[in-house]
């Protein structure tokens, strides 16, 4: 009973102290985050959501699934400030004419510290004036931009950096994710691995481009 009596009383300690954490919100206030301790910067307005579940996108015997999960509350470091962030991370697999490239998304099934060795993680609002551009957009439409990574290229040192970007929205009905996959790296003509030789790799196993998924029951 006693040991059980000490578990609760942690158990409460540790809801109390969540508790006080002062809440603030995640976007439009980029001038504060992570510079309040212990503030919880969260997702207040729910923009998050709209990208969670699985979207699929088809063309012939080529397609690209992706699916999203909350990463809420999630405990950083930085310097001497210690605060909670809500995160999107994802995973995605890749099958080109028939042939399956890449397949990350049993790594949704791990709960991993680091939230970058998930393969795709939440960063911020981008509008559609920011690269990479969306010309559709209208002017106060906010698209998430995504830290994006190749299992197969982790290992290679400049040259096939990217931006990603995504945009939820509904055609005759039908929910679609829009995203982009543009080059952002430093055109090196010959590009290294971390531990040293030359490689002819330049492109991830997911081609640069444009891709329009659809919502998934």
């Amino acid at each position: 009973m006693k040991k059980i009596f000490q578990i609760t009383l942690i158990l409460l300690f540790s809801i109390s102290c969540k508790a006080q954490n002062p809440i603030l919100p995640l976007y439009g206030n980029s001038s504060n985050y992570g510079n309040t301790e212990g503030a919880y910067y969260k997702d207040i307005d729910g923009f998050q959501n709209q990208f969670l579940g699985t979207w699929l996108y088809t063309h012939g015997s080529t397609s690209l699934k992706m699916t999203f999960i909350a990463k809420n509350m999630v405990h950083s470091t930085v310097g001497s400030k210690n605060y909670y962030t809500d995160y999107i991370v994802g995973e995605y697999q890749y099958i080109q004419n028939g042939v399956e490239k890449v397949n990350t998304l049993a790594n949704l099934n791990d709960n991993y510290d680091e939230l970058y060795d998930y393969n795709l993680c939440s960063v911020s609002q981008i509008r559609g004036s920011v690269f990479p551009k969306c010309v559709e957009c209208p002017a106060d439409e906010k698209r998430m931009s995504m830290k994006f990574n190749d299992p197969e290229r982790r290992d290679i040192w400049g040259g096939i950096d990217c931006a990603f970007a995504m945009r939820r929205y509904f055609d005759g009905g039908v929910e679609k994710l829009k995203i982009w996959l543009r080059y952002d790296g430093n055109g090196l003509e010959r590009l290294y691995t971390f531990d040293g030789p030359h490689t002819d790799i330049s492109t991830f196993n997911l081609p640069y481009g444009e891709y329009v998924l659809v919502k998934q029951p």
